[in-house]
């Protein structure tokens, strides 16, 4: 009977600790979040507004900001070795920090984003940084609404959702 008494009072004491303090899940994962992206900016692998694209990644989709760069990275790598460099120009010149992502590449060699120029390549990237080639669609749609957002025209996000198979 002591033995019953002794799980009774260990799990009102529980009940009552987390009741009393609260656990916000949700408060937490945003502070890690913004900690991590805090983190990758310091160390340079973002810089200028991507800043803000790293995070919604990192928050919308769950991936670390080095994931999050490196993804980026590799669909801007594909897409600058598909479009025209004026086109590719009118991009990054509309958001800072976007060259500087792409320098970095969260982690990947500048030599492996300067070879993708196809969907395979992006996903291969995609592997090496421990991201499931799936993701991808996940990531292009973020992308491109980031980058709408910065003013990037019309035509030439359309021309990105092709190159990276996503209607926009």
């Amino acid at each position: 009977m002591r033995g019953v008494y002794s799980i009774f009072v260990a799990s009102v004491l529980s009940l009552s600790a987390s009741q009393s303090y609260g656990f916000d899940l949700k408060g937490m994962t945003e502070t890690a979040t913004k900690a991590a992206t805090q983190a990758a900016t310091d160390s340079g692998l973002v810089s200028g507004e991507t800043q803000q694209l790293v995070q919604s990644l990192t928050s919308d989709l769950g991936v670390n900001p080095k994931q999050a760069a490196g993804g980026s990275a590799a669909l801007l790598s594909m897409a600058k070795s598909q479009l025209s460099e004026e086109q590719f120009s009118a991009i990054t010149n509309k958001v800072p920090g976007l060259s500087g992502l792409m320098g970095a590449g969260g982690g990947l060699g500048s030599s492996m984003l300067s070879k993708i120029s196809s969907m395979e390549g992006v996903s291969n990237a995609f592997s090496s940084l421990g991201l499931s080639p799936d993701l991808i669609t996940q990531f292009a749609p973020i992308l491109l609404q980031f980058l709408g957002g910065k003013g990037v025209s019309p035509d030439l996000l359309s021309s990105l959702g092709g190159l990276w198979g996503t209607k926009e």
